[in-house]
């Protein structure tokens, strides 16, 4: 193992170092293995007479402790004293701190709450390539200080796999720095297809190959197997340690769950070879020295959107081929290694290049959240690193209005404030605030637990387990939520002590159940230190309605009222509809959904909603008082296809009560009945082809003879247009069959009606044709004139003209069977050239016409 000052990066710290000095911003890209995690901090500090810590940013938790331990003994120093670490629950560091290792969300909330960075010397951040969301947002507020509040703050961004030219453009000026590495050769081979139907479970494979290849080779030294998560670990290490071949090596798990101890275990050197089972935090940060074999199960868990839930999920997915290149990467450090893939080379040059960012795939209110309470309250002129989607933006800053967090202005508002002090998306950050008002916080938690990671249950199809949830579960529980049932569930759980076995039995996941309840302490523990209280207290009102209450404040923009009593079909808030999942035991006509999810049938899209609880109109009228509108409104009815007006109370745009209100204003339901009618949802018999060619003939003239003044016809003077034709009439029965021609013609003049038939005339005659030929005029301005090829002997190219001789028209020279031969805008130039050709390819097909 090679001394710290004996790796690579030592090859480049002096120009790190007078890039620094010079310019204050360095952007380095060193490979996996050159000592840029762990040596680059200790450079700053020994080299470049910093005063004030030096942040070393990273993307898990694991890999922070880790590193920090690492940097700490090769300083010999206690952890904690020179060199420390601070991650979500832990927080070793002291005032003798200059090197501190934090995740990416502690150094954001610390630069939004303070930009000037008190007692912050330089900021690195490591493994800036992952892309997540919290790394971009700090590096934007991290040069926003720099430009504005802090010229001195040492700026550096590194990775093994950087952008670097895109980097380089955003922190300019800055230093570019590439360090090498010291790499062995590394065997990669794939393990055949894993998306095949009758594939085994990936656990199952990576025992296989560790079979296969412990029997094919002598390689020495330690196996590193990623899988995506903790369950999978598991299930790896089971199936390891089945095999006769395993029995002299030893089997760890490492991921960001375990603790201190057993972390440490995994990544330390033994006197017998490990095989360590790890998440994609092996990748990258942690080296783990002596592995000579990868095996890669090529997944990993992808923070991405849920659109069922509305909140950001952590999906497993296939990882890039950028990622799966710096797993097979850690086989080659002491020497020569193999990194076995299971999945093909076919499946491998399907995926993807290299990860998308998380900006682009993840949910932003909780990021527009923090950003707001910290003044910046417009976000699309934010200076990112990369710019989100504009429409994340808009569903974004949408939910945060309708969670009370932002008012419609977009500024902060005072529970915004207090929901933004809360690391959880907002959805759940409001819940548990009015949890903590009604005095159900526990409840809350739970539920907030249940919604996030696997679901504990759901109605079985096996007779006898579905007749024991009917008895223990659903014929007890309350029937005003869904989440009452899953609370049933979790309860029944619990009192069989989680039992996988007995759990199965009721239909309720045993594993995923206690998961539940160890999350639901946590957030507890951070509600707690938020100042949340978990006490009960008198209520007049039931515990079943507070926590509904809290449902409805976390889910208000996804409430749903039924088309009608008995019916599962609904209109939702802005503007949507849906579907009530059958297995709701919510009979309510007003409810809220915590779930939505797509799901598309023989083409049509079904949007189904679940997780239901239902809502009274006062808590609406209580909650959200001023989200009520009124009034009468006059609209178009589809569903009697008929302009009506009516009397109306609405939450925010969904119609709570409808009644009639007298007969519409006729101008208003001519302008209904014209945007039907322009949007293609209304047909009028006799807006026909003869319409459209002289709205054509039209804006042909208005374009090619501006001097004739003629207005063209375009999107707004259709609407004007049907709207006079439209005027008198309430339904599209009295439309239906109104003339319109002589209504489109009173566009133009009398006077005008000349140009247009000179101009752009609709026929032309040809001296070999018997009737004139029509010319067809389009949308982009050019004309055509279709004809037999015979029709147009001793036609010269000058007569084939319009627009008052300003514009060719195109002509469609046409076989005998009346399909098109050739096009061209010069006829005298066809016959002199192309001419030829074509002949000599219809003469022999029709030789009884006419060639000359």
């Amino acid at each position: 193992m090679a001394l710290p000052n004996e790796l690579p990066i030592y090859e480049v710290a002096d120009e790190i170092v007078e890039g620094l000095r010079a310019v204050g911003r360095v952007v380095l890209s060193a490979p996996t293995g050159s000592g840029k995690s762990t040596q680059v901090p200790q450079i700053l500090l020994d080299r470049c007479d910093l005063e004030g810590e030096i942040v070393v940013l990273q993307p898990r938790r694991l890999a922070a402790r880790l590193l920090a331990r690492r940097v700490a003994a090769e300083r010999d120093v206690k952890l904690g004293d020179e060199v420390g670490y601070q991650i979500r629950f832990e927080n070793i560091v002291s005032s003798k701190t200059r090197i501190r290792f934090v995740t990416e969300a502690i150094l954001l909330r610390q630069i939004l709450e303070d930009p000037s960075l008190q007692g912050v010397a330089a900021i690195v951040f490591d493994e800036f390539h992952e892309r997540h969301l919290t790394s971009d947002l700090s590096i934007a507020c991290a040069l926003k200080s720099v430009q504005t509040v802090r010229p001195d703050l040492k700026l550096i961004v590194m990775s093994a796999t950087l952008d670097i030219d895109s980097l380089e453009g955003y922190l300019k000026p800055c230093r570019r720095v590439e360090a090498s590495g010291r790499m062995y050769p590394v065997e990669c081979r794939f393990m055949g297809a894993s998306l095949n139907r009758d594939a085994a479970p990936v656990w199952e494979r990576a025992a296989s190959a560790f079979r296969s290849h412990y029997k094919a080779t002598d390689t020495t030294g330690d196996v590193l197997i990623f899988m995506p998560g903790a369950f999978e670990i598991r299930k790896t290490i089971d199936a390891i340690q089945g095999l006769a071949e395993s029995k002299s090596y030893e089997v760890l798990p490492l991921h960001g769950e375990l603790s201190p101890a057993d972390q440490d275990r995994a990544v330390s050197s033994g006197s017998i070879p490990k095989v360590i089972v790890s998440t994609n935090v092996a990748e990258t940060s942690i080296t783990i020295e002596g592995v000579r074999t990868v095996i890669d199960g090529g997944q990993a868990r992808i923070a991405r959107y849920d659109m069922r839930r509305g909140i950001n999920s952590i999906l497993v997915e296939p990882i890039s081929r950028a990622s799966a290149e710096q797993r097979a990467g850690r086989a080659g450090r002491t020497g020569p290694g193999v990194c076995l893939r299971l999945w093909s080379e076919a499946e491998h040059l399907a995926r993807a290049d290299r990860d998308t960012a998380e900006v682009l795939r993840v949910d932003l209110s909780e990021t527009l959240l923090l950003l707001a309470a910290a003044g910046i309250d417009q976000p699309e002129a934010f200076a990112w690193f990369e710019s989100p989607n504009p429409q994340a933006l808009s569903r974004a800053s949408d939910l945060l209005v309708d969670l009370g967090a932002l008012s419609h202005a977009g500024l902060i508002t005072e529970i915004g404030l207090q929901m933004a002090r809360f690391p959880l998306h907002p959805r759940y950050a409001r819940m548990l605030i009015e949890a903590h008002r009604r005095g159900v916080l526990e409840q809350v938690t739970l539920i907030a637990s249940l919604s996030q990671g696997r679901s504990i249950y759901r109605a079985s199809r096996e007779k006898s387990v579905r007749q024991a949830q009917l008895q223990q579960i659903e014929d007890h529980a309350d029937e005003r939520s869904d989440f009452f049932v899953h609370l049933k569930a979790w309860g029944l759980a619990r009192e069989l002590k989680f039992n996988a076995l007995a759990c199965a039995h009721v239909g309720v996941h045993g594993a995923a159940s206690r998961q539940a309840g160890e999350v639901a302490r946590q957030l507890l523990s951070v509600a707690q230190r938020q100042g949340l209280v978990a006490t009960e207290t008198a209520h007049a009102d039931a515990i079943e309605e507070r926590i509904a209450k809290c449902l409805l404040a976390g889910f208000s923009d996804q409430l749903s009222k039924r088309n009608d009593r008995g019916t599962n079909r609904c209109r939702m808030v802005h503007g949507r509809s849906g579907e009530l999942r059958r297995e709701s035991i919510v009979s309510s006509e007003l409810f809220v959904a915590a779930e939505i999810e797509e799901r598309e049938v023989r083409g049509d899209v079904t949007v189904l909603l679940g997780m239901a609880t239902a809502v009274e109109l006062t808590w609406l009228e209580a909650l959200y008082p001023d989200d009520f509108l009124g009034g009468t409104k006059t609209t178009y009815d589809s569903s009697i296809r008929r302009v009506v007006c009516r009397s109306e109370q609405r939450f925010r745009d969904l119609v709570l009560e409808s009644s009639d209100y007298g007969e519409p204003d006729y101008d208003k339901a001519s302008e209904l009945l014209a945007q039907e009618v322009v949007a293609g949802r209304l047909n009028m018999k006799n807006w026909d082809s003869s319409v459209e060619q002289w709205i054509l003939r039209v804006n042909f003239v208005a374009l090619h003879c501006p001097e004739t003044e003629i207005a063209p016809i375009d999107s707004e003077a259709r609407q004007l247009l049907t709207e006079q034709i439209c005027h008198g009439a309430l339904s599209y029965k009295d439309i239906k069959d109104r003339p319109v021609l002589a209504t489109v013609k009173e566009w133009i003049s009398p006077e005008q009606h000349y140009y247009i038939d000179t101009y752009a005339p609709a026929t032309m005659d040809l001296p070999r044709r018997r009737n004139p030929a029509k010319i067809r005029y389009e949308e982009d301005g050019r004309a055509f004139i279709a004809s037999k090829l015979q029709d147009f002997y001793d036609v010269p190219s000058e007569s084939l003209k319009v627009a008052n001789g300003q514009v060719a028209l195109l002509v469609e020279l046409l076989a005998p069977n009346q399909r098109p031969a050739h096009l061209t805008d010069d006829l005298d130039g066809f016959w002199a050239g192309a001419y030829q050709h074509v002949r000599k390819e219809l003469a022999g097909r029709y030789p009884k016409h006419e060639w000359r």
